[in-house]
């Protein structure tokens, strides 16, 4: 589960980055990830099963988000990023869906 988590981090950045590197072209300003506070505790203050059903909720949700952006855009090369990323995403949350299953926590 915990790589599950890293690889949604490093999807994550990697959407920023990209998005990033398209608005520093157009000298527009970036977008900047909210950075949450890190604290030394080494217990988790959510069950895992929490955690799992909150990621891939809300990944989930983003797909037909990132489609609706996708179809209201006039720009072709946007549209290519975000086809590109609505399928790394639904990659990402089959693996997520399966972890669930395999768990016994899919409700």
């Amino acid at each position: 589960m915990k790589q599950y988590l890293i690889k949604g981090r490093k999807l994550s950045e990697k959407q920023i980055n990209i998005f990033n590197t398209l608005l520093r072209e157009e000298d527009l300003l970036e977008i900047s990830p909210v950075t949450m506070e890190v604290t030394d505790s080494t217990i988790s203050p959510f069950s895992d099963k929490l955690i799992m059903f909150l990621i891939t909720t809300t990944t989930a949700t983003s797909i037909p988000l990132i489609a609706h952006a996708m179809s209201v855009s006039m720009r072709k090369d946007l549209a290519i990023h975000y086809a590109r990323i609505i399928a790394e995403i639904i990659h990402y949350e089959e693996i997520g869906v399966n972890i669930l299953i395999n768990r016994g926590w899919m409700e």
